[in-house]
């Protein structure tokens, strides 16, 4: 096996881990932030931050690094606009985190250390956008890994 199929199998592991994890905090564990108590949600949000840093952000931070090296480590029979898209939807993800969903679920807290509502429903109808987007990278990543599986130089 190529290093650019090793690549694009690492790729596609992580995708799809991405995508198993962004659902299941979308359809669970945001849901559950409501259920919070008042007087404990600062306490839970801080150790929710705490702990999504191995399982969520590392995991996601190779997921982008490899999409980006994709373009000039192409596996056989992936066409090159593939990998480009990929890097486009990427870094799409990456840049609404750190300009939108990021910041929101930063000030999630009211200024008495509760939920604030307003914001918590503002998050929960866009961070769709952000699942959209991370399903989409997996389901083209796994159509490369596909279309390298069966070509012939592969």
């Amino acid at each position: 096996m190529s290093s650019s199929q090793l690549l694009l199998l690492a790729v596609v592991a992580l995708a799809l881990y991405g995508v198993g994890q962004v659902w299941l905090v979308q359809v669970s564990s945001y849901r559950l932030w409501r259920l919070v108590g008042n007087e404990d949600f600062a306490a839970y949000h801080a150790a929710w931050w705490r702990s999504i840093w191995i399982v969520i952000l590392v995991p996601a931070a190779f997921v982008t690094i490899g999409a980006f090296l994709m373009p000039w480590r192409l596996a056989p029979g992936v066409p090159a606009w593939s990998a480009w898209l990929g890097c486009g939807l990427q870094a799409i993800v990456v840049l609404g985190t750190a300009a939108w969903w990021g910041p929101l679920m930063a000030r999630l807290e009211t200024p008495s250390d509760t939920l604030s509502l307003e914001r918590y429903e503002l998050l929960m109808r866009t961070h769709w956008v952000r699942v959209a987007l991370i399903t989409a990278y997996g389901a083209l990543a796994v159509w490369m890994l596909a279309v390298s599986a069966f070509d012939k130089r592969a």
